[in-house]
């Protein structure tokens, strides 16, 4: 158990997230606010994160920044916890913005711990900006292996329509999602940008790893040092120089096709579902 309250806990490992209003106040949201300035985004409209992109030095402050600005509300309910990168999540503008369903790569193994993204919009979101959208329930569904090189199936929002769940927030509320779990959001169709920060969280016992699929072989990389000089050489194709520390045979059981995906969505939304939860 890694939440403080028995309730939030049921909730986030049925749900695959929970939500907690007034996660920031205004005093903290304008510190978030001048760093995320920095990034000086006059234009976008993809979904940006400073971790694509920027050097060493900029994401190690935006981390390091944005966990110590999260830090003492963490503490009110973790338990247990360590965090991992914190990082800019940014929505831009038109169709190109959207994020289809989806689960973020693991940073732990999922078949001991969790871990989850706290998700903090700095403007209010609904559907028309672009809010979180989660299928209800699938962080239980599979145990995927997702990186780099293994990336996840995208699913597409109108066939989970009933197991679909959106999360408007106010500026400063705090959705905090598993990233197992299927979430994305909708394209943002105001003409504003919609930015958001977010901090990593996962027991604190557990170390953040990476898998990389190499031929038949998952190598286990050490990714402590992940969000800050990691992830941009990945994307680029580059070695990021991690240290191997295990080792074992890939297996179809570690992806899930849109069939599989589908199968059970089916199942878990049909009458005995609805009847038996």
């Amino acid at each position: 158990m890694i939440f403080k309250n028995a309730v939030h806990q049921k909730q986030f490992s049925e749900n695959g997230f929970c939500v907690f209003d007034n996660f920031l106040d205004e005093q903290e949201l304008r510190r978030v606010d001048s760093l995320y300035e920095k990034l000086n985004l006059k234009e976008l409209h993809e979904i940006y994160s400073n971790i694509k992109d920027r050097d060493e030095s900029v994401n190690t402050e935006i981390d390091t920044t944005l966990v110590s600005i999260f830090k003492p509300r963490l503490d009110l309910y973790f338990k247990d916890y360590r965090t991992g990168g914190g990082a800019f999540l940014v929505k831009g503008t038109g169709e190109s913005s959207v994020s289809s369903l989806h689960q973020d790569w693991n940073v732990v193994d999922e078949s001991k711990y969790v871990s989850m993204g706290v998700w903090c919009p700095l403007v209010d979101v609904d559907e028309t900006n672009g809010c979180l959208q989660v299928v209800k329930g699938s962080n239980n569904w599979f145990n995927t292996l997702r990186s780099i090189n293994m990336p996840s199936i995208c699913v597409d929002f109108e066939k989970v329509a009933s197991k679909l769940v959106s999360i408007p927030a106010k500026r400063g509320t705090a959705v905090v999602f598993a990233h197992n779990v299927f979430h994305g959001s909708m394209p943002n169709h105001t003409g504003e940008i919609r930015p958001a920060a977010s901090v990593s969280v996962m027991n604190k016992e557990a170390g953040i790893i990476h898998y990389y699929k190499n031929n038949e072989k998952i190598n286990i990389l050490n990714a402590e040092t992940f969000f800050n000089d990691t992830v941009n050489l990945l994307l680029k194709g580059e070695n990021p120089g991690l240290k191997l520390i295990g080792e074992m045979d890939f297996e179809d059981k570690f992806n899930v096709t849109h069939d599989e995906f589908y199968k059970i969505y089916k199942r878990k939304s049909g009458l005995f579902a609805k009847l038996f939860g």
